[in-house]
């Protein structure tokens, strides 16, 4: 039987593979599935020629394994192909007729959580005739929405399937073209109820829809036009579409509904259920219609309005002025002040902006909002919060490294390093069967086509420890060598692909990354020969503080451990733990270096720790004296260090610090604003000491690792932000998901590093408050809260680079000034001093107004009345020229009366 699928393929023998399968029995079937599975493996491997590829197997081939699949396996086992056998429709037919698979109506009627399907829905409608398909409401519903056409061939079409579309339509595409008309047409014709289908429009709004599939039954329901007795017969589906997630829907319901509010039959009570939720909305345009709704039903009069009036209240949710001021003009005309009112507002009064307050004054006590004063906590970049538990014992480090797989590129990764040089010889007979899972883990990292590069470092350790153990206790591991076989059959059939990098092997011959990694594989390697050698004496670089910080005294302790079993540490692994190296109250440690350190080591950590101290010594290691030098004083040159031979970096990474402007392609360029950033090129020269710096520099190319050398470079990270900007912040439209997954990984390793930045640092922060991603916002809103509590935060500088490049309308205005609103403003004293003094500093930078403007003044006004301060003297004359602009006279002249 095995023998006979074998010829029939090899042969490709396509038109006997059908009358092979029917003569044999269901159970033969059965025993076929194995074989037809391995059959499909081999013909489906990939064959890569000169200048392109295909599979192994020919048209004829797989045909014969599709149709043995359909006809021999399961639902579970044949799994979701909804493409290949029903290329061939006569095909399909025959088999079908034949013998129709007990399962084949509920696999079709799963066919809706596809992407693709060969069978459309006048397949469906013909296998539902002939018995093969008892379809469901969703199936009929999803393959019509693809299907403007042929809906005269069945009377069901119109009368009972079309409803379907509308309750269950396509998930995975908005609707074709061709049926808006369309429906338009039927309508015209009485072939679609008009009066049905604008109802199901309006429950459209609540079927939790896609965007596009909602939109478009919000598109139709405009279309058609209904007429104000119509709205008023569907009131109810409209009320309930305010409830909408959806703000296409709610905006174009409450569109509607502003029409006949005029009418008797409005229901009034009903939309003031809604209203607070809809003036709690986070979309502009939802709050304003809901606002312009409710003044039209006030102007009806003669209405009983105390729930409307209360519900009015949460306008004052938004900080938007414009919204603010049109719910508390509603208030004044059309509420008379009452205790109920009062009440209602108390609940938002410390939300409603000074420039509103008088208006209300009436109703709410007309006091300055009163913050608090932060009381800033001391920034400590080492702290017993910090300090992180490494693994004691070879169990505890079983449970580790696993969580070091999920979190490549921290400090997870170097305490792994450190665990394994420390207990690599530390089990037992029964100890080391808690190494079984972590090395089918590092296994299963490791054989996927894109892996973290410090993964691949990792897992590769993992694996190459692992076999070590695998000679020692056969028994106790001896799962370990299927897993390792099926890893490598795996990477075998990637190799044929020229872009696939080996991730098997020597530690020594494996590929990763560019450059920039090769240091960390450098340090891996060197681990590894630790690990074979039975050498435990520690990294020098191992992270003791998170994020990514080594205390002084551990490097000093380390040290003292290489100087007393008199080896040479690792070149790389020193100038890392200098790099990482905290920085903070280095001078205290000084007597520690005296009493337990002597010759270079000595002269190296007294330098490295006293910001006043000249170089001395033999200097028999130049790159740790250099990365010394450039980590604690990164813009001084030290003569000292003049014959080293490293005058050929650029001066810009060893500072870490770049020329940048803000420049204006003259609208004809795809990109009318960049960010310009001089980041020099660099190649690596061959010298005998070179620098860990200097595989970063050079490395040509932007990959998603480069968020993680910030823990690599803690306390100079301008050659990273550097980097990042040039690479992904140069245009505010940027929308690629890997370039923003890099800018938000990078703003969420500087929130954690917690340090006062730099000049780049203040680069990179002002540039993310731009960013078109709401979450990478949110992240610099964060870092700017939490320096400005630290006292750490120089906001002449942020506000300067802000408003260099807003001058020149880099990214809309409106994502920053949302942001202050939203999270930056009121949140104490403090912060709103800060706040005043960031934005003097953008307008101090602004010439021509540029588009939303207003909205900055408006904030700053905003902001001077609850400091009660005045506006900034130099921003007089720059006032006194804005005012000429209509839409900015008000503002001006308010902020010049202060």
């Amino acid at each position: 039987m095995k023998e006979r699928l074998y010829e029939i393929l090899n042969e490709e023998k396509a038109h006997e593979i059908i009358p092979f399968l029917k003569q044999l029995t269901a159970e033969e079937r059965k025993s076929l599935v194995p074989t037809i599975k391995k059959l499909d493996r081999e013909i489906s491997k990939i064959v890569m020629t000169k200048n392109s590829y295909h599979t192994a197997g020919s048209a004829d081939q797989h045909s014969i394994i599709d149709i043995a699949s359909f006809v021999c396996m399961d639902q579970k086992h044949y799994g979701k192909n909804y493409w290949s056998l029903f290329r061939n429709k006569e095909q399909t037919s025959t088999i079908l007729e034949w013998g129709c698979p007990h399962w084949f109506s509920d696999f079709i009627n799963d066919s809706i959580e596809a992407e693709f399907t060969a069978f459309d829905y006048q397949d469906i409608l013909g296998w539902t005739e002939k018995g093969y398909v008892q379809p469901r409401p969703e199936l009929l519903g999803y393959h019509l929405s693809l299907q403007p056409y042929d809906l005269d061939k069945s009377p069901e079409t119109l009368e009972t399937h079309f409803w379907y579309l509308c309750e269950f339509p396509s998930k995975s595409l908005p609707f074709k073209r061709e049926w808006l008309p369309l429906v338009q047409k039927l309508i015209a014709e009485n072939k679609i109820d008009r009066k049905r289908f604008l109802k199901e429009c309006l429950l459209a709004a609540n079927r939790n829809f896609n965007k596009n599939v909602t939109g478009w039954f919000m598109e139709a329901f405009n279309v058609l036009k209904p007429s104000d007795e119509e709205l008023i017969l569907l009131q109810d589906e409209l009320m309930a579409g305010l409830a909408s997630v959806q703000s296409k829907a709610v905006n174009t319901v409450l569109a509607h509904l502003k029409k006949i509010v005029p009418t008797v039959e409005f229901k009034t009570s009903e939309f003031s259920h809604f209203l607070p939720n809809l003036l709690s909305s986070e979309v502009k345009t939802v709050v304003a219609a809901s606002l312009t709704v409710t003044e039209k039903i006030f102007q009806k009069k003669k209405l009983d309005t105390e729930n409307l009036e209360m519900a009015l209240s949460a306008a004052f949710v938004s900080k938007d002025e414009s919204i603010q001021s049109k719910a508390a003009k509603i208030i004044q005309r059309y509420i008379p002040v009452s205790d109920n009112m009062k009440e209602a507002l108390s609940h938002y009064a410390d939300n409603i902006l000074a420039n509103v307050r008088p208006g209300l004054v009436q109703y709410i006590e007309n006091t300055q909002l009163e913050l608090d004063i932060v009381i800033p906590e001391k920034l400590e970049l080492i702290s017993e919060d910090s300090k992180i538990q490494e693994p004691e014992s070879f169990e505890d480090l079983m449970f580790f490294l696993p969580q070091a797989i999920e979190n490549p590129g921290t400090c997870y990764y170097d305490l792994a390093l450190a665990g394994l040089i420390r207990f690599a010889d530390k089990e037992n007979e029964e100890s080391v069967k808690l190494f079984e899972p972590v090395f089918q883990k590092a296994c299963k990292t490791i054989a996927k086509w894109e892996v973290h590069h410090f993964n691949v470092l990792l897992g590769n350790l993992i694996i190459n420890y692992g076999l070590s153990l695998l000679e020692k206790y056969p028994v106790q591991l001896k799962n370990m060598d299927k897993i390792y076989k099926r890893t490598c059959e795996d990477e075998a059939t990637r190799e044929a692909y020229s872009s696939y990098h080996k991730k098997l092997g020597p530690i020594k011959d494996i590929k990763v990354g560019g450059l920039a990694m090769k240091p960390f594989k450098n340090i891996a390697v060197h681990v590894y020969n630790k690990i074979t050698t039975g050498d435990k004496i520690p990294l020098l670089s191992t992270v003791t503080h998170e994020p990514c910080w080594v205390s002084p005294e551990a490097l000093i302790e380390r040290f003292e451990t290489y100087q007393n079993e008199n080896i040479q540490p690792d070149d790389l692994d020193v100038q890392l733990a200098l790099q990482r190296c905290s920085m903070e109250k280095t001078s205290d440690r000084i007597k520690l270096v005296e009493q337990k350190l002597k010759g270079e080591y000595k002269e190296l950590l007294l330098f490295f720790f006293d910001k006043n101290r000249t170089p001395k010594g033999k200097f028999e290691h130049p790159s740790w004296w250099m990365t010394a030098g450039i980590t604690r004083s990164p813009g001084r040159i030290f003569e000292e260090f003049n014959n080293f031979g490293y005058d050929d970096i650029p001066k810009e990474f060893i500072t870490g610090s770049y020329n940048w402007k803000t420049i204006d392609s003259k609208k004809n360029s795809y990109y009318p604003v960049e960010l310009n950033i001089n980041v020099p090129k660099y190649h690596l020269n061959k010298r005998d000491h070179p620098l860990f710096l200097e595989y970063f520099i050079a490395e040509q190319k932007h990959f998603s690792e480069t968020p993680s050398f910030m823990w690599s470079f803690p306390n100079t990270p301008g050659n990273v932000f550097a980097k990042i900007i040039k690479d992904c912040l140069f245009y505010s439209g940027m929308a690629e998901v890997y370039e923003r997954g890099l800018v938000l990984n990078t703003a969420q390793a500087l929130h954690q590093m917690k340090k006062p930045l730099d000049e780049m640092g203040y680069l990179f922060l002002g540039t993310i408050f731009l960013d078109g991603d709401k979450v990478i916002r949110g992240t610099a809103a964060e870092i700017w809260l939490e320096h400005v509590s630290h006292k750490v935060m120089d906001n002449v500088q942020l506000g300067r680079i802000i408003g260099l490049h807003e001058k020149l309308e880099w990214a809309p205005v409106k994502r920053f000034t949302d942001l202050v609103q939203h999270q930056m403003l009121n949140v104490s004293k403090d912060h709103n001093l800060a706040l005043e003094e960031l934005f003097t500093h953008i307008l101090l930078q602004m010439e021509t107004p540029v588009t939303n403007l207003k909205k900055i003044l408006d904030i700053y006004h905003e902001v001077l009345a609850l400091n009660q301060s005045q506006a900034d003297k130099n921003l007089k004359e720059k006032l006194n020229s804005w005012k000429d602009n209509s839409s900015l006279k008000k503002i001006c002249n308010l902020l010049l009366k202060k």
